[in-house]
């Protein structure tokens, strides 16, 4: 029943494509023939014979190079497509995480979220502190480092900060990051620093 649905559907979108090609399949043998037999107003070689014998592979190498050229434009299309789609899959699973920070029962943490669906390997972090858009030189964090996490697709780190020296209470405090996964080094981006509470999730660092 939907075989025939789907026939109906073919012919009825598409009839007059049909009614073209039965057209010019009737009239052009007559055209042909009536061409062949005018009188030329200059000399060409052969008869009408040979000029018969000659339309026929004429039309089929111009046939040939339509189709060639159809098929030319459909490989190019099918090659952005293509291009298109492996742009998005690799967009979708490219690793991707977000950063915040947080106190965690008066311990300082960065909450790392993969929000990708592949998993982020051997991650570290280099942070340089600002406190007021001052740079603070001795804010080191060596242990950040050093660190190796892996995480799993939309899973989620508490990196605990180590030996936190100042005040966390302004939001002109922030923190420069550096991070590197996936053997890569990513752009450095900026953390402000807050006051969120979070409870119940592990905390991951070097005690």
């Amino acid at each position: 029943m939907e075989e025939n649905s789907n026939k109906k559907g073919f012919w009825k979108s598409n009839w007059h494509w049909m009614l073209f090609i039965l057209f010019w399949l009737s009239v052009f043998p007559y055209l042909l023939n009536k061409l062949i037999l005018i009188d030329s107003y200059w000399n060409i070689v052969g008869g009408p014979k040979e000029w018969l014998a000659f339309w026929p592979s004429y039309l089929s190498a111009l046939a040939s190079a339509v189709m060639i050229a159809y098929t030319a434009m459909t490989l190019k299309n099918n090659k952005e497509q293509l291009d298109e789609l492996k742009r998005q899959w690799e967009e979708e699973h490219k690793p991707n995480v977000s950063v915040s920070f947080n106190i965690m029962n008066s311990v300082g943490a960065f909450r790392i979220v993969n929000t990708s669906v592949v998993e982020v390997k051997e991650l570290s972090i280099i942070a340089e502190l600002y406190k007021n858009g001052q740079k603070i030189e001795q804010a080191v964090f060596p242990e950040l480092r050093v660190l190796k996490i892996n995480i799993e697709p939309k899973g989620i780190r508490n990196v605990r900060i180590k030996d936190i020296i100042f005040d966390v209470t302004t939001t002109n405090d922030y923190f420069i990051l550096q991070l590197n996964y996936n053997g890569e080094k990513k752009e450095p981006i900026t953390v402000s620093c807050n006051q969120i509470y979070t409870i119940g999730d592990d905390i991951y660092g070097v005690k």
